[in-house]
């Protein structure tokens, strides 16, 4: 029974979409057969038929037509209307349009970030893999065990891995950065070369000539796209290799840059000299890479993690000193622009897509919503607005036998084709916004601004859910014909303000850190200190050999007249090293970043010793803590003498220092520790120099003493002071950004509260007229017209400050250390927004007080 019904149900839908696209014929032979039925009644004595009119729209009901008919009518219709009032679609469709697409270029950045896969080769196989125990993690492995995996797995097809080197260039001064890849890495990705070749298995054989691949940028800045390069031999730190081909430019790699030389790891010890970049298991010696691997077909990322954690078992039996107990490798999708990082240790678990890239996309998200909620307010308010004015066109269909549901039909469908055309206007507006800001940060060439399908559903569904959430109430009201539409809008008009507050204040809140960091004392020197960063793991220094380079650059640094004082660092100030830990203290995580220095690093950048000593040679055990960091953790205690322990160490606390965001400026829940440089961390240095006068002067004698301690190198030396300005740039664009949107959310609110008060005027013209024919004063008539919206915005206001003061709890890393209810930022803002409404409702105030009392009493 249940089968015939579905058989019976199918054959109809069959049979509706057979007639469907035959509607014209049947349509014709309908007609001729009323005709000629018409005919032979007329001649069988004239017996009526019926009124033809209602017999087609039957047949064309029971064919399944009509529905198609009344929205072909409904969207004709709606179409007439607006060209008739040009005036209120511009506005109507300029207001969603800015709303979506604000939104739409939210989305499409994160699209191309977390969303769309990289254009590779079959992406959604690609896995990218990091080291993880129970107390410690590492975003990068040894490459020896990255071989042990590849040579031992079967759930992975291939096994590729890339770690960079700053290789010293014959001519170029600024050392360039090389990646170096396994040989599969151009195949497995499906790349092209733009010249020549890529590389091939058969060039990291045991025996063959050195090769390396040109970046795009680089192949046109330094040879002027110039084929003929293809061929020649270059010089990589002193050591000579052939040109292969050209990476084309819009190969994404796996999310990085494109850099100005591709090599192979197993080149590497030839390019860096005492390089054991393929025999270090311990990663301590540049020997970590950035490992991705691909599913083979059929296996899942969880059969893959449960194998290679089966390997890391066994190679810590081969490898115990270097294999962490209950070491496994976990993964996240790796064919997406978000699966490249900087390289990070710690002691807690990796981190995550969610806590890389989501919560600033969520705070995003956030500020973007707020234009569109403005934006559809402010639309809902258009609706109502247009809705009074039709109120005699829809009594009139009312009286000629319309239905409320068909009145609300109509108007949703009007509703709809605004929001068709603004999702229009919001992906050509977001799509021009996004290339925009492409531009401005200098993104990839391969990231492509232009929206695909998911950004496409996404417009759409914004613009349905618009004019369902502010286009269906305004028709409800309007089919019901409700007088008392002043609710409503003043509903809308308030969102309106809160929404366009929050921005606002937000704004104020970028604004002030951004004045706050420029101006306010960081906790360190920035202004008289040069870093230089020899880089010297990068070119296979034992630690003896980077103790004595050290000693010989220190003391040339120190006969430099105007030289105050120079430290050791693992993680330079601002710099992207940082060695990190979770601090768990009361429920609450805070970052600790642990610098591993000389005892000369606090004096050169002027970090002040509060209490205790500094560290001395032979404090194996000892750690000088920020302030910050002892009053978290030790409250109402005296943190000297107290054990700090950190992974399976145990440290005691010998000094306290002031508080030095040189890692994490934003952040302020970070702390910090110092302890000594241990012998294996060497290489890994770099140095930092106080100067008594300007650095700019001393810079160049600095790079010189450094090119003398070891001429086959060239060390990046950079002001601190630049490193600084760079650091800051972030959220001085991010308070551009965000400004120009609190800048379009009150232009929007203006433009709401401007109709908000023409439509009062209009509503009360014959009132104003009789109050003023009566002597009125036109102190009392505007008080009366803003006392109709003067509670609808102070309330606005005021749910806009509560929502700027949640909101700006998730933006305190981004405020340097700004309080998240500075008072400052949330008058002006406030201040602004008084004072930009109140010029907005002016002129329709204005308008009132000119209401002729004759003209008046004659309005109906």
């Amino acid at each position: 029974m249940q089968m015939d019904k579905v058989r019976s149900g199918a054959l109809v839908l069959l049979r509706r979409i057979h007639y469907l696209l035959n509607r014209r014929r049947f349509d014709d032979e309908l007609a001729e057969e009323m005709a000629f039925h018409q005919e032979m009644a007329a001649r069988n004595g004239g017996v009526p038929l019926g009124d033809p009119l209602r017999l087609r729209e039957d047949s064309r009901e029971a064919w399944g037509f009509m529905a198609i008919d009344r929205l072909g009518q409904d969207v004709r219709y709606a179409f007439r209307v607006l060209r008739a009032s040009p005036g209120f679609t511009a506005a109507a469709v300029l207001v969603l349009a800015i709303g979506i697409g604000a939104t739409v270029a939210a989305f499409s950045s994160f699209n191309m970030v977390a969303l769309r896969p990289l254009p590779i080769r079959d992406p959604g196989t690609i896995l990218r893999f990091q080291r993880q125990a129970p107390e410690r993690f590492w975003s990068d492995i040894p490459y020896p065990a990255v071989a042990f995996y590849r040579d031992h797995t079967r759930t992975l097809s291939a096994v590729l891995a890339l770690t960079t080197a700053r290789l010293g260039l014959e001519g170029v001064e600024q050392t360039p950065n090389t990646f170096f890849v396994t040989a599969n890495f151009f195949d497995e990705l499906g790349a092209r070369p733009a010249a020549g070749r890529l590389f091939h298995p058969e060039d990291e054989a045991p025996g063959a000539p050195a090769t390396v691949v040109l970046g795009h940028g680089f192949w046109a800045s330094r040879f002027g796209s110039d084929p003929a390069v293809v061929g020649s031999t270059t010089r990589l730190n002193g050591k000579p290799a052939t040109i292969i081909g050209v990476a084309a430019r819009e190969f994404p790699g796996l999310g990085s840059n494109s850099p100005p030389f591709w090599a192979l790891i197993s080149h590497h010890p030839y390019f860096v000299h005492g390089s054991q970049m393929l025999t270090d298991f311990s990663g301590q010696r540049n020997s970590g890479v950035n490992m991705w691997g691909r599913l083979a077909p059929g296996v899942s990322p969880e059969m893959a993690e449960n194998e290679l954690a089966a390997l890391a078992a066994e190679l810590r039996r081969l490898q115990p000193e270097h294999v962490w107990e209950g070491e496994r490798l976990v993964s996240e999708p790796g064919g997406y622009a978000q699966s490249v990082g900087s390289t990070s240790r710690g002691t807690s678990r990796a981190p995550s897509l969610k806590d890389r890239v989501y919560p600033m996309f969520l705070i995003v998200a956030t500020l973007v919503l707020l234009i569109l909620a403005v934006a559809c307010g402010n639309l809902g308010s258009l609706l109502l607005a247009r809705g009074a004015s039709r109120q005699r066109e829809i009594a009139l269909r009312v009286a000629i036998g319309a239905g409320t549901g068909r009145i609300i039909r109509q108007l949703f469908t009007e509703s709809l084709v605004l929001a068709s055309l603004g999702c229009v206007g919001g992906l050509v507006l977001g799509s021009a916004v996004l290339k925009g800001i492409m531009t401005w940060t200098e993104a990839p060439p391969w990231f492509d601004p232009l929206p695909d399908w998911r950004v496409v559903a996404f417009a759409l569904s914004i613009g349905v859910l618009s004019s369902v959430l502010f286009g269906l109430a305004p028709a409800l009201h309007i089919a019901r014909q409700k007088q008392g539409m002043n609710f409503g809008r003043t509903l809308l008009i308030g969102a309106q303000v809160a929404a366009s507050s929050v921005l606002l204040i937000v704004a104020g809140l970028l604004g002030r850190a951004f004045e706050h960091a420029a101006s306010s004392d960081p906790g360190f020197e920035y202004e008289h200190v040069i870093v230089i960063e020899p880089s010297l793991s990068d070119h296979g220094y034992t630690p003896a050999r980077a103790r004595a380079y050290f000693e010989d650059l220190t003391l040339r640094l120190r006969g430099i007249a105007g030289v105050e004082e120079v430290g050791l660092t693992s993680t330079p100030p601002l710099g992207g090293a940082r060695i990190s830990a979770s601090l768990e203290i009361e429920g609450k995580t805070f970052d600790l970043f642990i610098h591993q220095v000389d005892p000369r690093f606090l004096a050169a950048m002027k970090i002040p010793l509060r209490r205790g000593r500094n560290l001395a040679a032979g404090d194996e055990t000892g750690v000088v803590v920020s302030e910050s960091l002892a009053l978290r953790k030790w409250p109402g205690l005296d943190a000297l003498g107290q054990t700090l322990k950190i992974g399976d160490e145990a440290l005691n606390v010998v000094g306290i220092a002031g508080s030095a965001r040189s890692l994490a400026m934003r952040d302020p829940d970070a702390v910090e520790m110092y302890r000594l440089t241990r012998e294996g961390d060497l290489p890994g240095l770099a140095l930092v120099a106080r100067t008594m006068g300007p650095p700019e002067a001393l810079a160049s004698a600095v790079a010189a003493a450094a090119a003398r301690v070891d001429p086959n190198l060239k060390p990046r030396v950079q002001l601190l002071k630049n490193l600084f300005q760079q650091n800051i740039r972030d959220i001085k664009r991010s308070a551009f950004a965000v400004g120009l949107l609190g800048v379009i959310a009150l232009a929007v609110a203006c433009l709401g509260v401007v109709g908000l008060v023409a439509y009062s005027v209009a509503q009360r013209t014959k009132e104003i007229g009789i109050r003023m024919a009566l002597g009125a004063d036109s102190r009392h008539i505007l008080r009366s017209l803003s006392s109709q919206f003067r509670g609808t915005i102070a309330f606005g206001l005021l749910a806009g400050v509560l929502g700027a003061a949640g909101l700006a709890q998730l933006l305190r890393r981004e405020l340097y250390g700004l309080s998240a209810v500075d008072p400052v930022a949330y008058v002006s803002a406030v201040a602004l927004f008084v004072f930009a409404i109140g010029l907005a409702a002016l002129g329709p105030a204005r308008r009132a007080l000119r209401v002729d009392p004759l003209v008046a009493l004659r309005c109906d």
